[in-house]
């Protein structure tokens, strides 16, 4: 029986709040009469894999002798298309699976499916095509029928997996889908808030056993914590024997320690006695830890390190952002053309002075740089001074109402995006001395530099967007930035580039 250790069970059975004290074998049989769920997280992947390979084979077999009948009139060597509909269906999943597409984590990421089936998908029919060329099956095997296979396939692929996501997703809710059985160990205010953290994840997780460790005596607001070193070695070796027992009973997935990051010893004999436990083991943050987002062990070289925060963008991220930017920017420029030079004259025609507005703005890394937009007021502030523009602002010429409420005047910057200096979407630049003024303002300001500055952003789409008179305006703006910074990924930009044109939001403050 456990002294002063405590076990509690599933959260069905035992509620966060309360760590009940119970001996081992009583909460081992508990455990067992659980009502189980109609599906493990465990089981999921092999069944999802089954039923994707399945689909996949029967569609793309179908679809090539649909396209043959009504091409041809008829379909010759339907084996050797069975055999290629089956080859190229297990190449998928093989690579899907070895991918863990599969798995509860993945599945709960549609941004990842939706990349990884494309990327997956794509490779296998290149691999078809190379292996029916080789064994030289390309005379009648034609480019037609693989157009057909290819669309046929994604489709289907794309069905299943977003049906299975919505069965995950729904599952995990109702509590007919199970994900990892939990084991928690250590002192009861880290326990707590590990237990909310898991159970608010939304994967489903059980938390199978609570173990809560006698906690340090505290004798004074400046003395130390002090132990028993006999009474903790006591302790730590009970508990270490009832987790034992318990995960030979009842299939375990993964065990969590939650003890202050500074009591070395103790962590290094938990992980040295639960080591002869089949299952994964981790240390939970403690509260030294809790201001941090996204913690991740990273390494410097050969040195292991937690990453506190990571760069907005990776090297493949900021490649994949910049062909984008370069091939939309430049069709949208050659397309475009005949429409700017008319603005171009009735600018001219409307107010002296030039017809494109330049001014000093901060891009990436705080790097200065020239932004263009069709000038549409009579003045031209580029320095310490540079007023806002309000509604029904006088310095507003006719024309240039207009471009400002179509967000007309901003097309010149895809002069900019070609040179670099910024992107399609991202955080809107400001001026200079704007951005002064407000970094003194509010906390992180700059980091909206972490990326480059963009046409259109979140922030716009969302119609923040026109004069902020209150400090608490560009603060809302800026939270929209980094909300875009942190969950970048080339679909949000292609759907910031959607709102901008369709949206009405968009419009709103345009003046």
């Amino acid at each position: 029986m456990l002294s002063k250790s405590s076990v509690a069970l599933d959260e069905k059975s035992a509620p966060s709040t309360r760590l009940a004290a119970a001996p081992a074998q009583r909460a081992i049989k508990q455990i067992e009469r659980v009502p189980v769920s109609l599906l493990s997280g465990r089981k999921l992947p092999l069944a999802a894999l089954t039923v994707e390979f399945l689909l996949i084979s029967v569609i793309v077999f179908e679809a090539s002798a649909l396209y043959h009948f009504a091409k041809f009139g008829g379909f010759a060597y339907p084996r050797f298309y069975a055999l290629a509909a089956l080859a190229l269906a297990a190449v998928f999943v093989g690579s899907s699976a070895f991918a863990r597409d599969y798995s509860l984590k993945r599945l709960l990421s549609r941004r990842e499916q939706l990349r990884s089936i494309f990327w997956h998908w794509s490779i296998s029919c290149s691999l078809l095509v190379f292996c029916l060329f080789m064994v030289q099956a390309t005379d009648f095997y034609s480019r037609g029928t693989i157009l057909v296979q290819y669309a046929a396939g994604l489709a289907a692929v794309l069905s299943s997996r977003f049906l299975v996501i919505a069965f995950v997703t729904r599952g995990l809710q109702s509590g007919q889908l199970s994900g990892n059985n939990v084991i928690v160990i250590g002192e009861a205010p880290l326990i707590h808030q590990t237990i909310r953290k898991l159970r608010g994840d939304g994967r489903g997780t059980r938390i199978t056993g609570i173990f809560s460790l006698e906690a340090p005596p505290l004798l004074s607001t400046l003395e130390p914590l002090l132990r028993n070193p006999a009474r903790v070695a006591e302790e730590t070796a009970q508990v270490l024997h009832d987790v034992d027992t318990l995960a030979r009973r009842v299939t375990i997935d993964d065990i969590v320690i939650c003890l202050p990051w500074s009591e070395n010893e103790r962590i290094h004999a938990f992980v040295e006695g639960l080591a002869a436990i089949p299952v994964a083991t981790h240390l939970a943050p403690d509260h030294n830890w809790n201001w941090t987002r996204h913690p991740v062990l990273a390494r410097v070289g050969t040195m292991h390190t937690i990453r506190l925060a990571r760069a907005p963008l990776t090297l493949k991220d900021r490649a994949l952002k910049r062909v984008f930017d370069i091939a939309t920017a430049s069709a949208m420029l050659v397309l475009a053309a005949p429409f700017l030079l008319l603005i171009a004259a009735l600018i001219k025609l409307d107010s002296a002075g030039p017809v494109l507005f330049r001014q000093r703005r901060h891009g990436f890394n705080q790097s200065e740089f020239r932004v263009f937009k069709f000038r549409t007021m009579t003045t031209l502030d580029d320095g310490r001074v540079v007023k806002q523009a309000t509604r029904n602002d006088s310095r507003i010429t006719r024309v240039g109402r207009y471009l400002r409420g179509l967000n007309l005047d901003e097309l010149p910057q895809l002069l900019n995006v070609l040179l670099g200096q910024m992107s399609l979407v991202g955080p809107r630049p400001h001026a200079l001395t704007h951005n002064d003024h407000y970094e003194e303002q509010i906390r992180l300001y700059a980091r909206r530099h972490n990326v480059k500055p963009g046409i259109t952003g979140w922030a716009q789409v969302n119609g923040l967007r026109g004069e902020t008179r209150t400090v608490r305006d560009m603060q809302r703006r800026v939270e929209h930035d980094f909300h875009y910074i942190d969950n970048w990924s080339l679909f949000f930009d292609v759907k910031i580039l959607l709102l901008t044109v369709l949206s009405p939001k968009t419009y709103r403050n345009a003046y």
